[in-house]
């Protein structure tokens, strides 16, 4: 099951080593959300040419998010199993072997493989330092083989495009399914993990937070948009002199230690940034602007949903 939008540039990689595995899949869906890039021909161009055992599926969605994609796919199935994986990742020719004799070997209800995370600018590894974690890596759907009985027990993945796998994760945990973590099938991100500047990472910040807005199956942080009210507020009071200037200086100092110490609990060479004051320094501010990004990501889902309410957009 794969997931794309706007991939024309990392599909024909993908694809090569889909049809490389050691395993071959009885059945591959390649669930297209839409793109304007021409993904989709590219797809229906390179199926045609296979002449393997593998049954290739374009499916094309109206789908807008990975959690709904990945969804639109496993519906799409009747497959006992179905096996995960993205565009723009990099996985073992056995991938999919080795998943699938974990799976029947140990006996339980699904397997996940894990991602490590390196980035290629400083930007991108200061981004993921404060997300994924630099140099580590953790667990995710992409690499997994699950088992059809896990979806009927706890549903499909939410219409999310960030915090989907996380959540359907816990859901999976709390029905008391078997899952396993084999740590021996790593994947890896082939170009950019995050985003390449700090303008992207404002951008994909701000898109991701602003749909989770309003919803009720999943749980937003509003304590970005209090923290950024906040902030906003004792800045202008100390400007009016309404209390201390220092209080806000000390307001900032808490953040940027705050900032740190996510940065240091998430990443395994967080020595990399301390080893030198400009890689510290962007490491802040790539903090700095992602936490912008959310709140305004943030703060415009809650002017959308506003709108919505008053029926002045659908």
């Amino acid at each position: 099951m794969v997931p794309y939008y706007n991939e024309r540039d990392t599909l024909p990689y993908l694809l090569q080593q889909l049809a490389e595995q050691t395993l071959p899949p009885y059945e591959v869906i390649l669930v297209n959300s839409g793109g304007s890039d021409g993904s989709s021909q590219l797809v229906d161009e390179w199926i045609s040419t296979q002449r393997s055992l593998t049954r290739f599926t374009n499916l094309n969605a109206s789908t807008t998010t990975p959690g709904g994609s990945k969804t639109a796919g496993v519906k799409a199935s009747q497959s006992a199993l179905f096996a995960f994986m993205d565009c723009g990742l990099s996985f073992p020719k056995d991938w999919l072997q080795r998943q699938s004799t974990v799976l029947q070997n140990d006996e339980v209800d699904w397997v996940s493989g894990v991602c490590l995370t390196n980035g290629t600018t400083l930007v991108d590894k200061a981004a993921i330092a404060h997300t994924y974690g630099y140099l580590t890596t953790r667990p995710v759907i992409p690499g997994s083989v699950v088992r059809r009985c896990v979806f009927d027990r706890i549903g499909f993945f939410k219409d999310l495009r960030a915090g989907y796998d996380a959540e359907w994760a816990r859901a999976s945990e709390r029905a008391g399914l078997r899952r396993e973590v084999n740590r021996d099938v790593v994947v890896e991100y082939r170009g950019i993990n995050f985003a390449q500047n700090t303008r992207g990472v404002f951008l994909k910040s701000l898109r991701y937070a602003r749909p989770s807005v309003g919803r009720d199956d999943t749980v937003v942080p509003y304590v970005y948009v209090l923290a950024a009210v906040i902030g906003v507020a004792t800045v202008v009071a100390a400007l009016v002199g309404a209390v201390p200037v220092w209080l806000p200086v000390v307001g900032v100092v808490l953040y940027l230690l705050a900032r740190l110490a996510i940065a240091s609990r998430k990443s395994r060479q967080i020595s990399y940034f301390w080893r030198s004051p400009v890689r510290l320094m962007l490491l802040l501010l790539v903090g700095l602007v992602m936490d912008l990004g959310k709140v305004c990501g943030f703060a415009t889902g809650i002017f959308m949903r506003f709108l919505v309410r008053k029926r002045l957009i659908t």
